[in-house]
């Protein structure tokens, strides 16, 4: 399997960094990559806040998430949104693909960064501080936080073990 897909078997979620800056140009690959997803209509729902220049601001970030510990180790924090303003409410189910899509753009973005060298994390628990992310942020309500991604030169090798695929997950009928 890893000789048909690697970047996708191989990607790991990086939860300790090097305190090695990351390249602007390689966080503007990444972003691209996510807006290279699918999305309903091509509406590209999402919108990114990328910060990497404040250390304050990421520290303020970090403590929001009860994983700070190595949060606060990443270089660079990106806080996904999804742009409410795309959303037409009047129509049902609309909602849960314009989120679909933001989970699209951020699997590139995952993608993106570990062909660049770069590990990540997608952190979901901080979302319960979503009021507090985007006041340190800066962002409007018609944005909503989905998730926030950590990024950096991973500090270690991170292994895990191997996914038993198809037996406990398919049903072929």
């Amino acid at each position: 399997m890893d000789t048909i897909i690697p970047h996708i078997v191989n990607r790991r979620s990086i939860r300790s960094y090097t305190s090695k800056k990351v390249s602007p140009s390689d966080i503007t690959k990444i972003l691209m990559a996510a807006n290279w997803a699918p999305s309903g209509n091509n509406l590209q729902p999402w919108r990114f806040s990328v910060v990497m220049n404040d250390e304050q601001l990421l520290e303020k970030l970090a403590l929001l998430t009860v994983y700070h510990s190595w949060v606060q180790t990443a270089p660079c924090l990106i806080a996904v949104f999804l742009d409410k303003k795309v959303i037409d409410p009047n129509i049902h189910g609309i909602y849960l693909k314009h989120v679909q899509a933001i989970g699209a753009a951020i699997q590139n973005m995952l993608l993106a960064a570990h062909e660049l060298g770069l590990g990540t994390c997608w952190i979901g628990e901080i979302l319960k501080k979503e009021e507090q992310v985007k006041e340190l942020v800066g962002t409007t309500d018609d944005l909503e936080l989905m998730a926030v991604i950590s990024v950096g030169y991973p500090n270690k090798t991170t292994t895990s073990r191997r996914r038993d695929i198809l037996e406990s997950i398919v049903s072929w009928l």
